[in-house]
Parts: structure tokens; sequence; C-alpha cells
């Protein structure tokens, strides 16, 4: 009886084996172009001897066909053939294509790891609530202070944008100073304290970032901002007048000075007075913001007193903020 079922041009996947020469024997080997073929199992096999499809009267072991009969030299083996995975409801692996699948069909569970790369993600699909809690603590730590060119990523106006850290460290103190007088000066005299200025050098001392520049007692910043000021001056006193006074002066026209905040002393002739004043000044300009130290009634023999090897009289200057 000739094969009754579907049409072959309906069976997909179906491979033709080599024709078996029937010796008498129950088993034999099954072959592909004369290399043995292990099956997927008996129900893939279809096998025509003398005309007949023979079918569920023999079974499979690894690339062994073995019948449930023997069939001898005087049987004729028409062909064989195998069908794989991908008859009519299973389709071969790789045979489906994007149009022949529904919307939706496919879910993560079939998504290949790594296989979603950022073509395939469209721009603005990725929110905060997509990110992992540890999307920052999992990363490498920088154990120490970044670097000026290292980057940040910062929100401006709601637009995402790069910024380097350079423009954004800062919050610490970022500038000190300290300068003293290293003699004695403005004996008897009211004026501007123009000389033995230095910046302070004792065993110990210090200072942050650039430091003030000073010329003829006349000290510019190097940068604005915020600055407090703190000095001391050692006076040592003589002749009648029972006061002196000593002024820092500021400018911020670069021309002009006024008394920021003045040292004011009663005193006996001969004494040795130490007094200090802390102020405040904002520096909006580093070419019009300026300071000086002016002596006022000082009478014979009154004069501040300076140490070349300690502050006696001299000031700390710390940058606080910007402007």
């Amino acid at each position: 009886m000739s094969y009754i079922g579907r049409g072959l041009d309906a069976i997909s996947n179906v491979e033709k084996l080599d024709n078996i020469t029937f010796d008498g024997s129950a088993t034999y080997a099954l072959e592909k172009s004369s290399v043995a073929y292990t099956p997927s199992g008996a129900n893939n096999i279809l096998i025509s001897i003398d005309g007949v499809v023979q079918m569920g009267n023999f079974s499979t072991s690894t690339s062994n066909i073995v019948f449930d009969w023997s069939p001898t030299s005087s049987n004729t083996c028409d062909w064989i053939l195998h069908i794989g995975v991908g008859v009519l409801n299973i389709p071969a692996d790789g045979s489906i294509v994007a149009a022949k699948m529904a919307a939706n069909s496919v879910d993560s569970d079939s998504y290949v790891d790594g296989s979603i790369d950022t073509a395939h993600i469209d721009a603005l699909q990725v929110t905060g609530a997509k990110l992992n809690t540890d999307v920052i603590s999992a990363q490498t730590e920088l154990a120490a202070e970044p670097a000026d060119a290292d980057e940040f990523m910062v929100s401006d106006g709601g637009v995402l944008k790069r910024i380097d850290y350079s423009l954004i460290k800062g919050g610490g103190i970022t500038m000190t100073d300290s300068w003293k007088i290293t003699a004695q000066v403005n004996v008897a005299t009211d004026a501007d304290i123009t000389t033995n200025w230095e910046r302070d050098d004792t065993s110990g001392a210090g200072f942050i970032g650039t430091g003030l520049t000073e010329s003829s007692g006349i000290f510019t910043f190097p940068q604005t901002g915020i600055y407090q000021i703190f000095y001391t001056m050692n006076i040592t006193t003589s002749g009648t007048d029972s006061a002196f006074f000593l002024h820092l002066k500021t400018s911020i026209d670069g021309t002009n000075y006024i008394s920021h905040s003045i040292i004011c002393n009663g005193y006996i002739a001969g004494d040795q007075i130490t007094s200090s004043v802390d102020t405040i000044f904002d520096v909006t300009n580093t070419t019009n913001c300026k300071f000086k130290f002016y002596t006022d009634n000082f009478t014979t023999g009154t004069s501040v007193y300076g140490d070349t090897n300690m502050l006696r009289s001299g000031f700390n200057v710390i940058r606080l903020g910007d402007t």
C-alpha cells in the first residue's frame, strides 16, 4: 500500500537517510551520506520496504534501527526519511521570522543575556525607577579627593550635563595667611606702617592658597571673597598722652581708605600693651580692595613693637567663603 497522509511539501526539516541493504538481521545501522546518523527517536523515522511504509514495527538505539522482524535479502528498502523537530506544529530552529510572530509574543524569559544593546533602547526610556538602589554603591570606591578633571552628572533645568570637579569643589577654607612686624616701627609717628612686614615664618607657621601680596604696607588679596582679618598689636608707650589709636584702614576703590576698625587704649607712660581686633572684609574686587594699618596719637617713644622670631604684632587672614 502506498503512503496516505499529509503531502511531503507540508513537512519541514525532513532528512533523507541512506537506504539499507537487508541481510536477514533485525538490527541495521542508520547513515546519512555514509556517516552514522542518530535519530531523534523511532517516531521520527519513516521507512518504505517493498513499497509499504513501515511505522511502529521498529525501535531505535543510538544510530541503529531495530526491527520487530528480520527483513531478508529479498526485501527492498525504498527510502528512509527522518522527520526532525519542526514537523507540522513544531517549527525548526531559526525558521521563525519576525513577520510570523504575534505582537508581545516575546517576553524577558526569551532574551539572551547581553542581547539588548543601546541601539534597541529608545531615548528617554531609562528612568529613575529602572535604576537599582545600588547603582552607585556597587561601583568601585574612589578613596581620595577627585581630580580636577573628574566629571559629575548634574541636571541643569532638567537637562543632563556633565561638570568637572574643579568647578564645584570647595566648601572648606581655601586661603589663610599670616604676617608679622619684625622690628619696632612708627616711633612717635602718626602714619601708615609701611616697613618691617614679612610673612610669618615662625617654626610651625603656614598658610593655605596663594596668600596676600604686600607693597609698602598695603595688602591685596589673591581672589574675591569674604575674609576674616584678626590683628593683634603690641604697643610700647611713652610720653604724656593718655591714649593711642591703631587703625585698620580699608579701600574698595584702590585709592580712598577709611578706618574699618580700631584699637584704642589708654595707658600710663612706660606700659607695654597688647590689643586685638577681629573683623570681616568683603573683597569684591582684587584690584581695588586693599587694607593697611595706621598709627595715631603716638607721642614721643610710643611705637609698635616687632619681633622677627615670633608674631607679637601682626595679623591672620582667613577666606571664609565667596563674596
